[in-house]
């Protein structure tokens, strides 16, 4: 994305963020894209191809850990309330009142936190393969499950610096040539280790560039990986969980206009496991999508997500 639409704030907890911004036409709403791992704010370069030219104001920071912004690596600083008030500091420097937000990944998770500390700022929420998260649902009984096993190795102590070392291994296991390479690779005890140890070379999937696994190959090693994944070590820390534990229920429902956009080739994120969430938390007007995608179907289906978005969007009465 162009460099210099992008501009930096230092937050009210001292960190720097850097954040895309492009102001609105009259008339047109802020949007605010939130991306998550391993990305930064470029997960989101074809949705600001297509939205910017259409008058959207566009909000799409590096969340913290990534690209521009600072690099904490206590993981007790990530999610949370502290994290929602980052954003909120953004907003804030932007003279913006609301947004209309979308995640994908962590970044769906952060908007989930921002829908129960910050609900008055944003006017509607889209979720990409991950679904809403309210902070009645601890991350620990949701990360519980086989399905979640390489995460065990992002934890581990020497996980950043081997990621680092094999680093298109990592790309590899991440970005797989078919979407069923994610169960043999992600979803078996010890298997993502194994194949970033032995430096596992595999081919890309088929829509993405030699730039697009350049842009993220210099993203991950510029700031290196034990940041990124404090994301996953927050899920232990015990004054987050003990902030999400004291969460009024009443906090957790969503009045706003809700999206949900299921990948349905996601074997990670699988769409079936909001379902119950979805059913329970939404008050307000609920869209449900769905795309023939694996879990990065954000660049992947881009075309296909920004008519669903578009359209949605058109669609609110905000």
């Amino acid at each position: 994305m162009d460099q210099r639409h992008y501009k930096q704030v230092k937050t009210q907890r001292g960190f720097t963020y850097s954040y895309y911004f492009s102001a609105p036409a009259a008339g047109k709403p802020f949007l605010l894209f939130s991306h998550g791992f391993p990305s930064a704010s470029y997960l989101w370069l074809k949705q600001v191809a297509f939205f910017q030219p259409l008058g959207y104001g566009l909000i799409v920071p590096d969340n913290l850990g990534y690209g521009g912004t600072d690099k904490p690596t206590d993981p007790s600083l990530y999610l949370g309330s502290g994290l929602v008030q980052d954003y909120v500091d953004i907003l804030d420097a932007e003279k913006i009142d609301k947004i209309i937000a979308i995640g994908h990944d962590w970044g769906a998770i952060l908007l989930s936190r921002a829908l129960n500390h910050q609900a008055e700022r944003i006017a509607a929420a889209a979720f990409c393969a991950v679904g809403y998260c309210p902070s009645t649902v601890p991350l620990r009984d949701l990360f519980g499950s086989e399905v979640f096993a390489y995460q065990r190795f992002f934890i581990h102590p020497d996980g950043a610096p081997l990621m680092e070392k094999n680093i298109d291994a990592m790309i590899n296991v991440l970005w797989g040539e078919r979407p069923e390479l994610v169960k043999e690779t992600m979803s078996v005890n010890g298997a993502t280790r194994a194949c970033i140890e032995s430096n596992r070379r595999t081919p890309l999937p088929t829509w993405m560039t030699e730039d697009d696994a350049e842009m993220i190959r210099t993203s991950l090693l510029t700031g290196g990986l034990t940041a990124p994944l404090c994301w996953y070590r927050s899920v232990n820390e015990q004054a987050i969980i003990d902030e999400d534990a004291a969460v009024p229920p009443a906090a957790c429902e969503i009045h706003v206009p809700m999206l949900f956009v299921a990948f349905k080739q996601d074997f990670i994120a699988r769409p079936e496991f909001w379902t119950k969430t979805h059913k329970t938390y939404p008050k307000g007007p609920l869209t449900l999508k769905e795309v023939e995608s694996d879990h990065w179907g954000v660049m992947s289906h881009a075309k296909e997500l920004n008519e669903i978005l578009l359209e949605w969007i058109e669609g609110l009465e905000v």
